[in-house]
Formats: C-alpha cells, sequence, structure tokens
C-alpha cells in the first residue's frame, strides 16, 4: 500500500473514530504502561472526557456546522441553495452526535431545538397572517398559501426528529466506545496486573525501534524475573503468588516514566522498554527498581529471599534488530540468575570475545568453530548457557591464582569450547530425559576426544588443547578419557573440571533437580583431594563465599 493510500485509510479511520480509544496504544511517542487509562471508562472525570474529545477535527467540525446554521438562519440564500446546506447540516448533526458522543449531540440539540421552535413560532404566525388576510389573497395563491403553515409544522418536527436521533446516535457511539474500550483492554492488557500483555508488547517493540531509528538514538530493554516465583507459589497459595505479582507491577509502573514501556511478559517475567537510554541510565533505572522492590517486599511482609533478577541490553548498541534485542535480555536474565540469583546483568556478546582470541590468519577457522558451537547450542541449548558459566567461574579461580591476561584469555577460550565435541553426540543423549544408559554414558565421555579433533588446526595452542582434553580428568586418576592424576593434570584443566562439576550441580536436568548453592559446595568439599584438587577447591570456594557475603 503507497504512502497516498495509506493517507487516506488513516483520515477515513479519523473520521470514523476507528482510532479514538486507540491512539494512546498506538502513538509510538507516548506508549506507556498508563495503568490509569485501563482504568473503568466511566472512571474518568468528565473534564477529562472533555479534554479528550476537544481536538483539532471536533473544532473543525462544529466551526463549519455552526456557519451552516447561521447561514441558514440568515435566510440570504435562494431556495435551491438552503435545501443543499440542510442535507449536509443534517448530516453533520448526525455525524458529530456519533464522533463526539453526548458533546456532539448537546450541540446538535441546541441548534435543532432553535430552529424546531424558530419553524412553529413561523408556522404560528403565517397561520394568522392568513387568517386574518384571507380576503386580499388572490384564489389562484390561496391554495398555496394554506399548504405553507403545515409545512413549517413538519419542519419543526423534522427537527425535533432529528434531536431524537441525536440522542439515540450519541448513546450508541457511547456504547461502542464502551464495549472497544474492553476488547482493548482484552486484546493488549494483561488482567491481572493492568501492564500491557506479551502479545502487545511485541508491537510496540517494534515501534520504538522504528523511532529509535528515525532520531538516531537508542533503545533499552530491561527483563525482570521474580526469584523462586514457583516455590513462592507453592509455599504460599496463588492467591499471594497473584498479589506479588499484581505489586511487582506497581513497583515497574511506578518506577518507570511515561514515554516508557513496561508489560507483564509473561508468567511471573516482566518488560521494560526505555527509549533514548545508554548503560549508566539504565542502571540507575535498575538501582531506583530493585530498591523500590526491596521496601514493597518489606511493607507488604514477603519473605526476605523474595528478590528479582535483572538482565537487560541495548538497541543498537549491541543488538541488530528487535530479535537480538529480546534474545540478548533474556540471556542477560538468565546469566543474572544463574550468579545466584537477585543480581542484575548486562548480555555479553560471548562470540567477540572467542574471535579476539584468533589472529587475522585464522578466519576460515573461527568461522568453522562459530558453526559448530551454533550447532551444538541449538542441540542442546543447556551447553550454551553452562559453557558461559563455566567461564566465569574458571576465570575468577585464574585470577585468584595470579594468572597473567594472556593465561586467563586462553583459559576463558577453553572453557567456552569445552563442550564443542557435543556436536557429535546424538541429540536424543543430549536432551534425554531419563538417566543414561551405560553405553549411552559411554558414548558421551568421548565428547573431550571429539573436541580435540575439532579443535585440531590449533595443534600449536597445546595449553589450550590440553585444558579441554584433560577437564574431565580426576584428581585420584579415576577420571576419563585418559585416566591421569595429579599434578599429570594441567592446572587450567583442574580449575576446568571444579567450575565444570559445580556448574552441573546446580543446574536443574530432565532427569533431576539441581542442588542448592549449599550443597554443591558440600560435595566439592566432600570430593576435594579424590575428584578434586584440593588446591582449586579451597581457592573456588573462598570466591563463591565472598560473592555471598
Amino acid at each position: 500500500m503507497g504512502k497516498r493510500e495509506t493517507q487516506f485509510f488513516s483520515l477515513g479511520d479519523l473520521f470514523l473514530g476507528n482510532t479514538k480509544t486507540k491512539k494512546k496504544f498506538l502513538d509510538a511517542n507516548a506508549a506507556s504502561a498508563d495503568l490509569y487509562y485501563f482504568d473503568d471508562i466511566n472512571s474518568k472525570p468528565w473534564s477529562h472526557k472533555l479534554k479528550t474529545m476537544v481536538n483539532k477535527l471536533f473544532l473543525i467540525t462544529t466551526i463549519v456546522y455552526l456557519i451552516i446554521v447561521l447561514i441558514q438562519a440568515s435566510g440570504r440564500l435562494s431556495v435551491e441553495y438552503r435545501g443543499l446546506l440542510a442535507i449536509l447540516e443534517v448530516g453533520l448533526s448526525i455525524f458529530i452526535s456519533y464522533r463526539f458522543a453526548y458533546l456532539g449531540m448537546s450541540i446538535s440539540v441546541v441548534t435543532n431545538a432553535i430552529a424546531s421552535v424558530h419553524f412553529f413560532r413561523s408556522s404560528m404566525l403565517l397561520s394568522g397572517y392568513i387568517f386574518k388576510n384571507a380576503h386580499q389573497i388572490p384564489d389562484n395563491m390561496m391554495y398555496g398559501a394554506s399548504f405553507a403553515p403545515p409545512l413549517l409544522i413538519n419542519l419543526a418536527f423534522m427537527r425535533i426528529s432529528l434531536v431524537v436521533v441525536s440522542v439515540l446516535v450519541a448513546y450508541i457511539s457511547t456504547q461502542n466506545s464502551k464495549q472497544i474500550h474492553k476488547l482493548e483492554r482484552i486484546a493488549f492488557i494483561d488482567g491481572l496486573t493492568g501492564l500491557y500483555n506479551h502479545r502487545y508488547f511485541h508491537t510496540l517493540i517494534e515501534e520504538k525501534i522504528e523511532v529509535a531509528d528515525s532520531r538516531n538514538s537508542s533503545l533499552g530493554m530491561i527483563m525482570i524475573d521474580i526469584d523462586n516465583f514457583k516455590n513462592f507459589n507453592n509455599t504460599h497459595g496463588r492467591n499471594e503468588g497473584d498479589r506479588l505479582l499484581v505489586k511487582t507491577a506497581q513497583v515497574l509502573f511506578n518506577e518507570s516514566k511515561k514515554s516508557d514501556v513496561v508489560s507483564r511478559y509473561g508468567g511471573d517475567d516482566f518488560a521494560v522498554l526505555i527509549s533514548e537510554t545508554n548503560k549508566n541510565d539504565i542502571l540507575w533505572v535498575i538501582e531506583r527498581i530493585k530498591k523500590s522492590y526491596k521496601e514493597m517486599t518489606e511493607m507488604q511482609r514477603f519473605p526476605e529471599d523474595t528478590t528479582i533478577s535483572i538482565g537487560y541490553s541495548i538497541y543498537p548498541d549491541f543488538a541488530n534488530n528487535k530479535e537480538d534485542l529480546i534474545t540478548q535480555a533474556n540471556s542477560a536474565l538468565y546469566q543474572a540468575k544463574n550468579k545466584g540469583k537477585n543480581n542484575v546483568q548486562l548480555y555479553r556478546n560471548i562470540f567477540k570475545e572467542i574471535r579476539a582470541f584468533f589472529n587475522s590468519d585464522e578466519n576460515q577457522l573461527f568461522g568453522g568453530i562459530m558453526v559448530l558451537l551454533s550447532t551444538v547450542y541449538a542441540k542442546d541449548r543447556y551447553t550454551f548457557n553452562h559453557s558461559e558459566r563455566v567461564m566465569e567461574y574458571s576465570v575468577k579461580t585464574g585470577e585468584a591464582l595470579g594468572f597473567d591476561e594472556n593465561r586467563l584469555r586462553e583459559l576463558k577460550i577453553a572453557a567456552l569450547l569445552h563442550d564443542i565435541g557435543k556436536v557429535e553426540v546424538p541429540e536424543e543423549i543430549l536432551n534425554k530425559s531419563e538417566p543414561l544408559t551405560g553405553s549411552e554414558r559411554s558414548l558421551l565421555r568421548q565428547h573431550p576426544n571429539y573436541s580435540i579433533n575439532i579443535l585440531e588446526p590449533l595443534a600449536d595452542k597445546k595449553s589450550l588443547i590440553d585444558t579441554i582434553k584433560y577437564h574431565h580428568e580426576r584428581y585420584d586418576g579415576k577420571g576419563y578419557p585418559h585416566g591421569i592424576k595429579g599434578d599429570e593434570i594441567p592446572l587450567e584443566a583442574r580449575i576446568l573440571c571444579v567450575a565444570d562439576a559445580y556448574d552441573a550441580m546446580l543446574s536443574n536436568r530432565p532427569y533431576r533437580k539441581g542442588m542448592k548453592k549449599e550443597e554443591a559446595i558440600e560435595e566439592l568439599l566432600a570430593k576435594s583431594g579424590t575428584q578434586f584438587d584440593p588446591l582449586i577447591v579451597d581457592t573456588f570456594i573462598n570466591i563463591l563465599l565472598n560473592e555471598k557475603n
């Protein structure tokens, strides 16, 4: 559809009133989760409704209508032109009654009531004049004169009929507006929280990105998740769960600007869109949200562990389009929750970090590795997030042990690539919902060797290859695939072994529930000296305890 056709249909919608109640939603510059807008339409004060109705279209239409009425009342035009204007006047009377409801109806009622009184009065005066002067009126004119008073009476009744029609039309228009309001609420609004729903959020984010492009500005997206909400619901009941969701929505709404978009993204997830922002501005908003949320939980006497995790990203600083922005904010949220919850995380582009490891002569190799990583992540989403977390744990441990920058960078890449060999493992094994059989477990344990085969072009980076190759070896020599032990295992591989095992303990898998942080720490201590290097365990646990404090 061309620009001219779009303008034509938009103008048609404007005159028919199709966008009257949608303007709040469809104006991308003013879109916000204005909770007050979604109150019952009857609760609005008349001053608010009047201000909403009196717009340019109302003023123009009313002025044209009143000019026609005055021209008709002046009687200066010929009968033919007055007849044409009368048709236009009747049409406008009905139009303003429908388009502007009771406000337009009041104008139509007043003008038509005055006109009906005028016609009644004129009919009576004319009847009296004809009765008194009948002997002076020629016979050939008397016949026509006798029809004039009844004709004026008919015109007066027609005006009264128009008053009745205007009232009915205004009533129908008002009822239609109420129905449209209800339908829009169902279509765009989450029934529990009063925020925009997931469906309409996607429409708004597209509009916000278009505005950002047109203004050469940015758009930030914050994803918020209530920690342990499922347990809260099970422990305290659905009613308390709903109350927590409503109170969370109020906090987000109150700490957002009118130009922001606040949405219930789904379940216990919420999303906020912030226009023309940057990292510092978003962090400031997040700090306000976290502070207000803590105050709310204390005031409402929710449990102390009722916290929120937050992830965010920015378009176009990190994301290239709508899908990227949503995916990145979601990924950042997931990273925040896996840090121990009640955390904030900016999206990180892991692929860029991997790219920095390769020199210009290895572009083809880098491209191949990225394809393989994308493949294994598509087969097993757990692997991607698991590798990111293992990377963070490993790097922190390496820092605590005094690794230099180059050694840390190599450890980071090894952690990200340590499960790349899973691309050779059948998807049904990776995503099996029951415990693995002996043969399946044996096949899965081959993935370190598969990784080494894939990374064969990097053979000159021996320490990287050895870290990946031996990360499943045990300190007591009972690991796989080669059964080496103690200091025979490279230090980086021993770090990766602890980080990999710890994250696996915390993670929920289809066949078992993840451990709590305290339980995983106890498991590390129990297996220190057998499965794990004691030095690495002690260092790793100190890091975890310091983070907790």
